[in-house]
C-alpha cells in the first residue's frame, strides 16, 4: 500500500509568478528580494529574515497583507496544474489515500482546494500550525503519514521546491520534483522530475518509484 502527498504552491497550481509578483509589489517599499531557498518555507521564518528587528505583530501584519493581496490577484487565473483533476481521479479510483502537506496559510490552501474545487480528493489536509516546525523540517510529511497511517517509507511527496524536497527526503519519504517554480536542473535530489501531471501514472509510481 502507498499514499500521495502534494504540497500545495507550485504543485496543485502553478502560482510562483503569483507569489512573486504579490510579494514584489507588497514590499516594494522595503527592497525586499526572493532566493531560490526561501521558496516552500513559511511566512514565519521569512518575515523573521526579512524583518530580523520588526516585532512579531509585525511579521503576522506583514505576512496576513501580502497573503490577502496575493489571492486578490491571483483568483481571476487560478488553475489545476496540467492534469492534476485526472490524476487526482485515478488515485482515488485506485483507492490510494491522498494528503495535501503545505507550509502555505490556512486562508490559501482553502482558497485552492475549494476554488478548483478538488478538497473532496484529499483525506488528510495538513498546515503548518499542526506542527511544530515548518519546512525544510520533515514534521508535516511525517504529520501527514501519521494521519493517513502510512509508513513514511510508502509515501511519495510531489514538491516544487528545495526546502520541500529536503522535507520530505528527510521524512524517508520517495519525491517527484514538479518543474513549475524552478528549472529541471535544480531538482536534482528527487526520485523522477516532471512537467505536470500528464507525466506521470499510478502505475508508473508502483512499479517504479515505490517498490
Amino acid at each position: 500500500m502507498i499514499a500521495v502527498i502534494f504540497d500545495m504552491d507550485g504543485v496543485l497550481v502553478d502560482n510562483a509568478h503569483f507569489h512573486k509578483r504579490a510579494f514584489v509589489e507588497y514590499f516594494s517599499e522595503y527592497g525586499t528580494t526572493l532566493t531560490p531557498e526561501m521558496y516552500g518555507r513559511s511566512n514565519e521564518d521569512l518575515m523573521v529574515e526579512l524583518f530580523p528587528n520588526e516585532s512579531e505583530e509585525r511579521h503576522r501584519e506583514f505576512a496576513n497583507g501580502k497573503e490577502a493581496y496575493y489571492r486578490q490577484i491571483y483568483e481571476p487565473h487560478i488553475k489545476p496544474v496540467a492534469g492534476l483533476v485526472s490524476f487526482l481521479q485515478e488515485l482515488k479510483s485506485n483507492n490510494i489515500p491522498v494528503a495535501v502537506g503545505s507550509s502555505a496559510p490556512v486562508e490559501n490552501i482553502d482558497f485552492v482546494l475549494d476554488k478548483l474545487k478538488i478538497r473532496n480528493y484529499f483525506d488528510v489536509v495538513v498546515v503548518a500550525a499542526m506542527v511544530r516546525r515548518a519546512k525544510p523540517a520533515p514534521d508535516i510529511y511525517l504529520k501527514s503519514a501519521e494521519l493517513l497511517k502510512m509508513e513514511p517509507k510508502n509515501c511519495l511527496v510531489f514538491e516544487d521546491a528545495l526546502a520541500g524536497i529536503e522535507a520530505a527526503r528527510s521524512a524517508g519519504m520517495k519525491v517527484v520534483g514538479v518543474a513549475t517554480s524552478l528549472p529541471k536542473e535544480k531538482l536534482t535530489e528527487t526520485n523522477k522530475i516532471i512537467n505536470d501531471f500528464t507525466e506521470i501514472t499510478v502505475a508508473e509510481i508502483k512499479q517504479q518509484i515505490i517498490v
